[in-house]
């Protein structure tokens, strides 16, 4: 058992049942508004075995597995505290955190002799029997445990009979409440229940606990409150609205000077100490705790973690259960957050545009291979407002404009389509999907003849992707980015003739696009974005579970660095990024994006270590609000491109982000991955019925041919079975090769092969 504090010593706790109940029963008769039940009504109710009998049957056991509300602190990657949400303000000490001048006039104050009952009070039950029925100062009995057990059913009652006992009003609810008093004197020591009721009691002013409200009421802690200021906390226990010295300072004066005239009428404290704390002043040094997002330095960021809190199963298996989750906090979580990396992507969104502007600025920083979420920024200031807003723009989906090209590009690769592939880039051009009024053009109508994908890249060439987007099909490029971790694409409406898919006219979040960038820097590792990367429990250290990134090889190696080798292109001389050109002292692969119109800005891009996406446009809706007139850098812009605003921002983040940090090579493409990746065998259909082996063929990027012609009759092979293929089984597979089948006698040979694309 755990040392009393000086002056309290700890008595044998061992209770008899009769004795338990007959003080339960006068404890029922502890005033509730004020009431009185005469001891009568108890006596009459039971007598003699049938009371021990009764008091047996009441449930005593508390939800003590359940701990109160807490704090969430999140933390960065260095381990510093950079915000925290709570539903209640309570802080978690330990008794040797607290002051033995607090304890001491806790204990005096509120159950002088604690460390002396069960549970309950019989001495203190009669006192206030005696006083209420000869004063209208009305006193309450109830100990220190008997409050504690109303405060743990306030948040964990299970059902309407605990709510009653939380309430306590009732002379059944005080019975009740002795009851779980004296089983929880059974079950924790006396210092235990002391901790928990320290940190449980509430203190008015959002201060739930002695270490909230030592913060609040005195910008100090609960180890270092001395006399005085501990004689206002513990007088306001009483009353936290009535007593709060914020707001009625009369009223907590007189208060506390009460709690000081019973430290002196029980010799804790001299008549002339009790006569210099009576005339102090309330000393009050108002403080604040971090109580949301908007208290955070890194908002945005902050946001991110709670939605992560609430929608990922690592914090609950349902939406009920991880709201529970955030609203009881007690966690501690770590972040991925880089101060560097936020504090320079922060830096830069608000030296190109400062936060009054109408346009807006939305980054995502990811370090590749590991999914980890290094840093959100925007230039909006957190709230409701003028150039407020508490909308995450790098997780709000935008058409992303030319930044889908290399994607388009990647699934060519992963068909064995290689990046040398040239094709003509002349517009207008009118593809076999479907087009525009006039058909496709290149930004500026420029004609560029016949290149290859890196030219197309590098230049940013509208027409060689709508061809190539014909070659891999519409519903393949969707599949690849999706397999990249970009969800928002609406594949199952896709009908296969959406070309401008190609051209980015689908719309994807900047932390989807940074994912999906980053899978190019770690050779085809994909893993979805995350915040939270480790938590415990803040009061045991207990290690809980996080989200899973879920990092996968999801993409071929080589694929992936040929996609990165290609995006070097646009930072040479002629590319769209010439005139910028890339982080100093290193390499990296980036490509902007302009949508119709100039609705909105884009650029991705990436190094080995991390990957950066930064969206430009108008909250309000960039078809009715245009880039066509923007302020940024101290100067007017008109039709805005990628590489003008949202090209230095990326720049600016990477360079700040990375500042002091080795410089790795982007990865080279390999040579061989086209003809390696065609090297993939023909299936072999055969057996199969003719609409499994479609299917099969389909999804292999094969061109399906029936023949007119079936096979002689075979009674081995039912009708519509497929017994012949050309090329045969496990012969080299091209990409859209022609794979015909023969039919089984008596098959349909009219069926119509549904095209993939």
């Amino acid at each position: 058992m755990d040392a009393a504090p000086q002056g309290y010593p700890e008595r044998n706790r061992g209770i008899a049942a009769r004795a338990a109940f007959w003080t339960a029963s006068v404890a029922a008769v502890a005033l509730s508004a004020g009431s009185v039940v005469a001891p009568a009504a108890v006596a009459i109710s039971v007598a003699g075995n049938s009371a021990v009998d009764y008091w047996e049957d009441l449930p005593g056991e508390l939800p003590l597995d359940r701990s109160l509300p807490q704090h969430t602190v999140l933390l960065d990657k260095e381990g510093n505290e950079f915000a925290r949400f709570y539903s209640e303000n309570r802080i978690d000490v330990s008794l040797d955190q607290v002051s033995d001048i607090f304890l001491q006039t806790l204990i005096t104050t509120e159950d002088f002799r604690f460390y002396e009952h069960h549970g309950v009070d019989p001495y203190g039950i009669t006192r206030a029997l005696v006083n209420n029925a000869i004063s209208d100062d009305i006193q309450g009995a109830s100990t220190i445990t008997q409050q504690l057990v109303q405060n743990i059913l306030v948040n964990n009652a299970r059902d309407a009979t605990e709510e009653a006992v939380a309430v306590g009003d009732t002379y059944n609810a005080k019975i009740r409440e002795a009851r779980y008093a004296v089983e929880l004197e059974e079950r924790l020591t006396k210092d235990e229940i002391l901790n928990r009721y320290v940190n449980a009691v509430y203190f008015g002013n959002q201060a739930y606990g002695v270490e909230a409200a030592a913060r609040i009421y005195f910008s100090t802690t609960a180890a270092k409150l001395n006399r005085a200021q501990s004689a206002l906390l513990v007088g306001m226990l009483k009353a936290p609205g009535h007593y709060d010295p914020i707001r009625n300072p009369d009223a907590a004066t007189q208060r506390r000077n009460t709690v000081i005239s019973v430290l002196q009428d029980r010799a804790v404290i001299s008549a002339e100490e009790a006569r210099k704390l009576s005339k102090a002043p309330l000393g009050l040094k108002r403080g604040s705790v971090p109580s949301s997002c908007g208290d955070s330095k890194y908002p945005f960021y902050c946001a991110v973690v709670r939605e992560e809190i609430l929608t990922d199963p690592a914090f609950g298996a349902t939406p009920e259960e991880r709201q529970d989750r955030l609203s009881r906090g007690g966690m501690t979580l770590t972040t991925a957050l880089d101060p560097k990396a936020a504090k320079a992507a922060q830096k830069a969104v608000l030296e190109a545009l400062g936060t009054g502007n109408r346009a807006a600025l939305g980054t995502a920083v990811v370090e590749p291979g590991t999914g980890h979420i290094a840093a959100i920024a925007q230039n909006r200031k957190w709230g409701s407002g003028k150039g407020r807003t508490e909308v995450v723009y790098a997780k709000q989906a935008f058409q992303v404009g030319s930044s889908m090209k290399p994607i388009v590009l990647a699934t060519a690769l992963s068909q064995g389509i290689p990046a040398s592939t040239r094709l003509a880039a002349n517009g207008p051009y009118h593809s076999v999907l479907d087009n525009p009024p006039g058909g496709y053009i290149n930004y500026g109508n420029r004609d560029y003849g016949v290149i290859d994908a890196y030219a197309a890249i590098r230049s940013s060439v509208n027409v060689y992707f709508i061809r190539m987007i014909e070659r891999t099909g519409v519903r393949n490029v969707a599949k690849f980015a999706r397999t990249l971790g970009i969800t928002s694409l609406p594949i199952d409406q896709l009908g296969g003739l959406e070309a401008s898919l190609a051209l980015g006219a689908y719309e994807v979040s900047p932390l989807e696009m940074a994912g999906a960038y980053a899978a190019f820097m770690s050779g085809g590792v994909v893993c979805r974005p995350v915040a939270v990367v480790a938590a415990e429990r803040s009061d045991t250290g207990e290690k809980l579970p996080v989200p899973d990134p879920g990092c996968r090889q999801a993409i071929d190696p080589a694929v992936a660095d040929t996609v990165a080798d290609v995006l070097k292109e646009p930072f040479k001389p002629g590319g769209t990024l010439g005139l910028l050109g890339g982080p100093k002292g290193r390499e990296a692969g980036a490509k902007t994006g302009t949508t119709n119109d100039f609705a909105a800005n884009w650029i991705v891009g990436a190094t080995p270590q991390l990957s950066a996406a930064v969206w430009l446009g108008d909250p309000r809706g960039g078809t009715a609000y245009p880039l066509n007139r923007v302020q940024a850098y101290g100067k007017t812009f008109h039709d805005l491109t990628g590489s003008e605003v949202a090209g230095p921002v990326w720049k600016a983040t990477v360079e700040g982000a990375l500042k002091g940090r080795p410089a790795l090579p982007l990865p080279e493409a390999e040579s061989s991955v086209a003809s390696r990746i065609a090297q993939q065998a023909v299936p072999d259909v055969r057996g199969l019925k003719v609409d499994e082996a479609l299917t099969v063929l389909l999804r292999n990027d094969l061109r399906p041919v029936i023949r007119t012609k079936t096979a002689a009759p075979n009674e081995l092979y039912p009708a519509d079975t497929v017994v012949r293929q050309s090329p045969a089984p496990g012969k080299k597979l091209r990409y859209r090769q022609k794979v015909e089948l023969t039919l089984s006698d008596g098959s349909r040979t009219g069926i119509t092969v549904p095209e993939e694309r």
